[in-house]
Formats: structure tokens, C-alpha cells, sequence
């Protein structure tokens, strides 16, 4: 028996894939983004930046970053419930940390609810420091945001970091070679 090895890419949002996201959002989250959120941000955002990640045909995850001067700011990271645990936010994560290198960020920052241990595992992973809260930030049960932020993307430490995180990745469209 051959087995195939399923195909893991990162690629651009498009259009067609918000029904899918959608669907991802009513499932992970408490508040998914209104219909047309996403729809506004592909379109008439100039500094937003979305991605999927695609196993096969599905979209299993997918995140994006706002460019404001010299820092990226992590608008959302979302990973299907049952796929959770797989590396698949490791590696969407790692894609918006390239993309903030390309847009010549120096910082990047990001707000996430403080019930929400993986991820803030995940943000602490790639050196992101807890450095305040913003009371009251989630309208549907009035929870705190812990305000998290990188240190410079551009030192020699989190580059480091950085790389070992990119090579242990297995995913198209990340690349573990290119330069930070």
C-alpha cells in the first residue's frame, strides 16, 4: 500500500476561501469577525495582509498582520478545532513573521485573550513578551486582552530563534531559507 502524503501549503486569502474561514471562526472562536470583515480587508485595506493554510483542498488555518510604520501588527490566527496540536499555527505564524521581514517591520505586536493558554504558548514560543492589558477588550464576556509584542525582529536573538522554528517546519510557501 502507497501512502500519499497530504500537500501543506501556505497561500494568500482569496475571495472564494472566506465561506470556509467563516466557518472556522463560528467554530474556534466566541465572537467570529462580522460577515464582511473579511471581505472589507482584501479589499480595501491597504495594509492588511491574509493568508490560509491549504492541506489538500481544505483550508485548515489562516491568519493576517496590519503594516503600521515599522511594526506588524497580528490581526488573527485561526486554526480549525480538530487539526489543532499539529504545528498548523507554528507554521502560520512563521509565514507572518516572514511577511513582516519582507515589509521591513521592526516590531510586531498582537493582543490575545489570557484564557487562551496555547496560544499565548505559541506567541511566548516565537518571543513574544506579555508588556500589558487592555481591560474589558472582548465584548462577548468582557474578558482582558494581554497586549503582547515581539522584541526586534530585526536582533540577532529572535533571528536566531526564528530559524530554528523555520526548520522545523514542512510547509510550501514557507521558506526556511530565505533570508531575515
Amino acid at each position: 500500500m502507497m501512502q500519499l502524503k497530504s500537500r501543506v501549503l501556505i497561500d494568500g486569502m482569496r475571495e472564494e476561501d472566506i465561506p470556509q474561514i467563516q466557518q472556522i471562526e463560528k467554530e474556534i472562536f466566541p465572537t467570529p469577525w462580522p460577515k464582511n470583515a473579511y471581505y472589507r480587508e482584501l479589499h480595501h485595506n491597504r495594509s492588511a495582509y491574509y493568508i490560509v493554510l491549504r492541506r489538500d483542498d481544505e483550508i485548515v488555518g489562516y491568519a493576517g498582520l496590519w503594516k503600521m510604520s515599522d511594526e506588524a501588527h497580528v490581526t488573527t490566527v485561526g486554526v480549525r478545532g480538530g487539526e489543532q496540536g499539529k504545528g498548523y499555527g507554528h507554521a502560520l505564524m512563521a509565514a507572518l513573521i516572514q511577511r513582516a521581514y519582507r515589509l521591513g517591520s521592526r516590531w510586531m505586536t498582537l493582543e490575545v485573550r489570557p484564557s487562551n493558554d496555547v496560544a499565548v504558548r505559541l506567541y511566548e514560543k516565537f518571543g513574544f513578551k506579555v508588556i500589558g492589558r487592555r481591560r474589558g477588550y472582548y465584548t462577548d464576556n468582557n474578558e482582558d486582552a494581554i497586549v503582547m509584542w515581539s522584541d526586534s525582529i530585526q536582533a540577532p536573538s529572535f533571528k536566531k530563534r526564528f530559524r530554528e522554528i523555520l526548520e522545523s517546519l514542512e510547509v510550501e510557501g514557507v521558506d526556511s531559507t530565505a533570508p531575515l
